[in-house]
């Protein structure tokens, strides 16, 4: 039912501490408390947690090494991050995730001051809460990517620069911590931690009219600040990997962008499915776009823009720029890429639900109903398919319970979910009750809250809802955790691992990057020579880690223990190439096998291959 057109309240009733008080009760419930659970997953999540680890184990900060090898791909700022984090903590999950938790949370915060400085206190909560609790900032820091730290970094030197360029903050503080700021995202995510802000920043000048102001931003010695953070680490390895430019510069940012990166692993998700992609990146919020959108500045104000229309124009240049960017871009477009403009977007959504509501929109009760709907609809969906799986008798783990695809299928981030079959929900009982009875319950309250008149209470019970609906999603993320990740499989194998024994992964070390980060050893790799350890491979003193057949053969036939991990999608391929008579199954987990070429203990020298296990067992 829609409101009556009239202005809402509720916001004037809670005090900028108190605005402080809920958003970081909810970025830390969320971002810490989900930060120990579960495993680490394989492929990139593993693999940079053995980066960090790595660097801690060689005391060198400059040179980034994987599984033993040079990996010149990546900057380096979230790595010395979750090292700092491994050396007070240890190295496990939580130590891992605390970086980017922690993150969020400024995050989370520095939105708040953004939007409530330039748009009003209530555009600030609001702000706060969508990225707080818009579905994709949680989704894609639940691997270890260094998104949070740059989306932080950006909003950093958008802040500055405008407070500076409005004359709320002294200039040369105001400009020389953009400075700061763009170098330190440089050492996050490389060229595009300075390309964006710089391009965004240009395009808000020549729409302002601005370039005669630009002796303002004071060029000489923000360059020079610049540099002096920037520039060490990136002379540093270019001394000591002669490869080093060629392979950050050239092949990771130019190569990757148009497609022909070596080795080639990255496929660009269809436009269509990236864009549209954003509108569950940002739920719940994303359903008060057309208040974002009634907002922007029409092009002939620019040259005379109040502070707070200033504001709007940087953010939507901020947000359209890199979304720009990306869509233009064919050879690689992950749909975590646009990170970098969602603190943006939520602050124009965020911004927008705070005007609309003043100006007493009768649509907002509308699309609240929707939610309310929505929410009613997606629990019921839960509840039919708890009923079906309810009489499912549940051996093993969920992997036997999914219906597997080709490998190229999982390039989307959550192509898994649509691995799930009726029967898999018996194993997700308990995240699927929780997250059906949170939309049912939280979006109708929310729902019921705005037809009180209460606005702020409906957007506090939204982002609730959104915080039980994750740990829900993090529950069962833990469920999937025998698929997705090979700590399970470790664990049933670890006490028959011995200190002479070599331990094998098949295929890449992406696709088993958690055996190497649980059992703290260097894989060798039996045909694995591929990906992102080709390139530091072909160094004089890289390991011998890449096995052929006639290398790995003589090995498994030979008098010393192999370990053998296989991974699901190889585990056909690997068995024709073993010899029947040497492989001796010790456990699965989530389709994936270990293998020794020796009887594990109990069982005879000379006895037959053991039998297989039940998957799961």
């Amino acid at each position: 039912m829609a409101l009556n057109a009239k202005p809402l309240s509720g916001m004037q009733d809670i005090s900028r501490r108190a605005a402080l008080f809920l958003l970081l009760f909810f970025s830390a419930l969320i971002y810490l408390g989900n930060a120990g659970f579960p495993g680490l997953l394989d492929d990139a999540d593993s693999s940079h947690a053995m980066v960090a680890r790595e660097m801690l184990q060689r005391h060198d900060a400059v040179i980034l090494y994987m599984n033993g090898i040079r990996y010149l791909m990546k900057a380096p700022l979230h790595y010395w991050a979750v090292a700092a984090s491994y050396r007070v903590f240890g190295s496990n999950e939580f130590s891992t995730r605390l970086p980017v938790a922690l993150a969020m949370i400024g995050l989370v915060l520095l939105v708040n001051a953004f939007a409530r400085r330039f748009f009003g206190p209530r555009a600030g909560l609001y702000s706060g809460l969508a990225a707080c609790t818009g579905a994709g900032f949680f989704l894609f820091t639940r691997i270890m990517i260094p998104e949070a730290l740059y989306a932080l970094e950006f909003t950093a030197v958008f802040y500055l620069f405008l407070r500076g360029w409005t004359g709320s903050l002294e200039p040369r503080r105001a400009y020389w911590g953009a400075a700061l700021f763009t170098a330190l995202a440089m050492l996050t995510r490389g060229l595009v931690g300075v390309i964006f802000p710089v391009a965004v920043l240009g395009l808000f000048l020549l729409a302002t009219r601005g370039w005669s102001r630009w002796r303002e931003l004071r060029p000489v010695s923000s360059s020079l600040i610049f540099l002096l953070v920037a520039a060490p680490w990136h002379i540093l390895a270019s001394l000591r990997a002669p490869t080093f430019f060629w392979s950050y510069f050239i092949n990771e940012h130019f190569k990757r962008a148009v497609g022909t990166r070596f080795p080639p692993d990255y496929e660009a998700v269809p436009l269509w499915l990236w864009l549209g992609a954003h509108f569950i990146w940002f739920f719940p919020w994303s359903v008060f776009l057309p208040a974002a959108l009634r907002n922007i500045p029409r092009p002939r104000t620019w040259k005379a823009l109040s502070p707070e229309g200033q504001a709007r124009l940087l953010l939507v240049l901020w947000a359209g720029f890199i979304l720009l960017f990306f869509s233009l871009t064919f050879g690689s477009r992950m749909e975590y890429y646009s990170f970098g403009a969602w603190p943006a977007i939520a602050m124009l959504l965020g911004a927008g639900l705070a005007q609309a509501e003043r100006d007493g929109q009768r649509w907002l009760g509308a699309m609240q109903s929707a939610l309310a709907l929505l929410g009613a609809g997606i629990a019921g969906v839960l509840a039919a398919l708890l009923w079906r799986s309810a009489g499912v008798p549940v051996h093993g783990d969920i992997a036997s319970l999914l219906r597997e695809r080709e490998i190229d299928f999982y390039r989307v981030s959550m192509a898994h979910m649509l691995d799930l079959t009726p029967q898999a929900f018996a194993v997700l009982r308990l995240p699927a009750a929780l997250a059906a009875v949170a939309l049912l319950f939280g979006f109708g309250a929310a729902w019921w809250l705005r037809r009180a008149q209460r606005a702020t209470g409906a957007a506090v019970c939204m982002a609730a809802t959104m915080a039980v609906f994750f740990f829900a999603a993090n529950i069962a993320l833990g469920d999937f955790g025998p698929y997705l990740s090979a700590r399970p499989l470790v664990h049933k194998v670890q006490s028959q691992i011995g200190p002479d024994d070599l331990v094998v992964l098949y295929g890449e070390f992406d696709s088993g990057s958690s055996v190497a980060f649980y059992t703290h050893r260097r894989l060798l790799l039996w045909n694995g020579r591929y990906n992102n350890l080709v390139p530091g491979s072909y160094y004089p003193d890289a390991p011998r880690l890449f096995l052929t057949d006639a290398d790995f053969l003589p090995l498994w036939q030979g008098p010393q223990r192999v370990i053998l991990f296989v991974p699901a999608e190889k585990r056909q391929e690997a068995l024709q190439r073993l010899p029947d008579a040497r492989a001796h199954l010790l456990a699965e987990s989530g389709g994936k096998a270990v293998y020794s070429n020796h009887p594990p203990p109990g069982l005879s020298a000379a006895g037959a291959p053991a039998p297989a296990a039940p998957a799961g067992n």
